[in-house]
């Protein structure tokens, strides 16, 4: 007597194929959704951490850091706050006496041998996993010939709104910080709740002098010699600009306006791209977070702001004594 051989049919075997692409189409996108919020919370966690080093070194100096007063010597915030993170052993590798590079004005430039091993250093805390630009940096500021290069930031310091004379860190900004800058809280008169201190940007993508990149988020039109005031930057940077820069980011040891600043001009994840103007300008908060990017706030506090905050309201925050009120964000 012939036993049945049990199997299933085709058909059978069809339809559980069928059961499982159904389950894995629904289930895909939550996987990526929790992927997305595990990275938004860690860049969350790092603006943080910032935020409380930035606290620990007013309660050291009775002041918060500046930005160098020259662009060779332009240590960044990032730099001044690391051992108040955690990161004493790697201050520890920079020569604040010393340039961070040297070189320039038409010459091959030097990333200076008393900070090339902290200059090319990655800081994990100033990374967003979100981001996923490489974040070695060898076309600017260094001699790539040599070896050198530089690890960016996605993190960067609030140097104000950008209005009026704030988008050149020459001058006194309406923000926390600027060259030679030393506010304390008290500086703060609108509320440290009321001031963004550190937000998040993307990296460049390297490319320098490229044509107009496809993805403006990543990059940064150079104007020349401008003295441009309020701006209308769309306007602006769709005109005529001089060249194109992948170097938004470049170097966390660098407090260069288009390595480790932002102001608070154009809202989050604008449009058009960053606009520089005699090594100044207007550098925006950034982010592949969707709907917005993440702030630090001047209590130590951590927010998601919308990319479709009120223009006005987010310049505001950019402010640390306008005395305007803010509107819901």
């Amino acid at each position: 007597m012939r036993r049945e051989r049990k199997a299933f049919t085709l058909v059978e075997l069809l339809v559980v194929i069928a059961i499982i692409g159904i389950l894995v189409a629904l289930l895909l996108p939550a996987v990526q959704a929790a992927r997305a919020a595990a990275r938004r919370s860690s860049c969350t966690n790092n603006l943080k951490q910032c935020a409380l080093a930035l606290h620990n070194y007013h309660d050291t100096y009775r002041k918060f850091p500046g930005i160098g007063s020259s662009s060779s010597r332009a240590f960044s915030i990032l730099a001044k706050i690391l051992p108040y993170a955690e990161q004493a052993n790697l201050q520890d590798l920079i020569d604040f006496s010393s340039p961070i590079y040297s070189g320039g004005m038409g010459g091959m430039k030097t990333i200076h041998p008393n900070n090339e091993v902290a200059a090319g250093t990655l800081v994990p805390m100033f990374r967003c996993p979100s981001d996923g630009q490489e974040d070695l940096f060898d076309q600017f500021d260094c001699d790539a010939s040599a070896g050198q290069a530089y690890r960016g930031s996605n993190v960067v310091a609030c140097t104000g709104s950008g209005r009026d004379d704030s988008w050149d860190l020459r001058e006194r900004t309406d923000g926390l910080f600027s060259y030679d800058s030393a506010c304390a809280f008290k500086n703060m008169t609108d509320g440290s709740s009321n001031a963004v201190v550190f937000s998040e940007t993307l990296l460049g993508n390297g490319v320098s002098e490229g044509p107009q990149p496809a993805n403006p988020h990543e990059a940064v039109a150079w104007i020349g010699h401008a003295s441009n005031v309020n701006p209308d930057l769309a306007a602006l940077s769709s005109g005529a600009v001089w060249g194109w820069y992948g170097y938004r980011g470049y170097a966390w040891i660098l407090g260069k306006s288009y390595s480790t600043t932002f102001n608070t001009y154009a809202p989050p994840n604008a449009p058009y791209p960053d606009v520089c103007q005699l090594a100044y300008g207007w550098f925006g908060a950034r982010s592949y977070h969707p709907g917005g990017a993440n702030v630090a706030l001047g209590d130590g506090s951590v927010r998601f702001v919308s990319e479709t905050v009120d223009l006005t309201t987010w310049r505001n925050l950019g402010s640390i004594n306008d005395g305007n009120v803010l509107g819901e964000y």
